[in-house]
C-alpha cells in the first residue's frame, strides 16, 4: 500500500494535514461515493488529499468497508425484485 503522506503526482512527502473537505458550492453538501447494487444504495463521503508542493488533489474514501452490501441491508425500493443476495456477492 502506498504512503498517504506521499504525493501520487510529484512523489514529495508534503501532503497537507488537517481536516480537508470536499463540498458542492451550491448547497454545501458533501460529495459522496454512491454504490447501487441489488436495489441497495450505500453512500460514503469522498475525501481529498492535497499536496503542499505541486497542488495535486487525490481523492479517496476513509471507510470503503461501508460500501459493502450485507444481508441486513434493505433495498431502497420495497418493490425491488432481483435475484437474492448470495455469499459470493460479498
Amino acid at each position: 500500500m502506498s504512503d498517504p503522506d506521499v504525493c501520487g503526482h510529484c512523489g514529495d512527502k508534503s501532503m497537507l494535514k488537517g481536516d480537508i473537505g470536499l463540498r458542492t458550492s451550491r448547497d454545501m453538501e458533501l460529495i459522496m461515493v454512491v454504490r447501487k447494487d441489488h436495489g441497495v444504495e450505500k453512500k460514503v463521503p469522498l475525501q481529498p488529499s492535497v499536496c503542499g508542493k505541486c497542488g495535486f488533489v487525490g481523492l479517496f474514501v476513509r471507510s470503503p468497508e461501508n460500501l459493502r452490501i450485507t444481508t441486513k441491508d434493505k433495498p431502497i425500493n420495497p418493490d425491488y425484485k432481483h435475484r437474492p443476495l448470495l455469499e459470493y456477492d460479498f
